[in-house]
């Protein structure tokens, strides 16, 4: 009589462990990937907003006279290098009413082949912000 006792897995099991497995990282790896881009983009979305803030503070910052309704100033000089090459700053000055200016502030960048705008406005009177 001789007794067939082997231990171990079978190749069968070992490929389907291998399948499985490759799955499992492959779905880990694209979760990591997919992260770091968001946060990639949450970082240029931020950095843009702040840029936008850091430019309406500045205008806030001259005289009332300096801001000429129609008028619109490129700042693009002035956006910080993290922001893709490429990104944009400009201002368009209106007037709603006397006395009182609208400033309309846009950054835009280009980030995984689309276009994106950050868009802030504000009112600058003649006394300050508001009057």
């Amino acid at each position: 009589m001789s007794r067939n006792n082997q231990s171990g897995f079978t190749l069968v099991e070992l490929v389907i462990t291998i399948l499985v497995l490759g799955v499992v990282l492959t779905s880990v790896v694209t979760l990591f990937v997919n992260i770091q881009q968001a946060q990639t983009h949450t970082r240029y979305l931020e950095t843009a907003t702040y840029a936008a803030q850091a430019e309406i503070e500045s205008l806030r910052n001259i005289n009332y006279n300096n801001l000429t309704p129609g008028q619109t100033i490129n700042f693009t000089n002035e956006l910080p290098d993290s922001l893709p090459p490429g990104a944009t700053g400009t201002v368009t000055v209106s007037e709603p009413v006397s006395g009182l200016r609208r400033v309309d502030v846009n950054v835009s960048y280009s980030y995984k082949g689309k276009d994106r705008t950050v868009s802030l406005s504000s009112l600058i009177g003649v006394l300050g912000i508001t009057q």
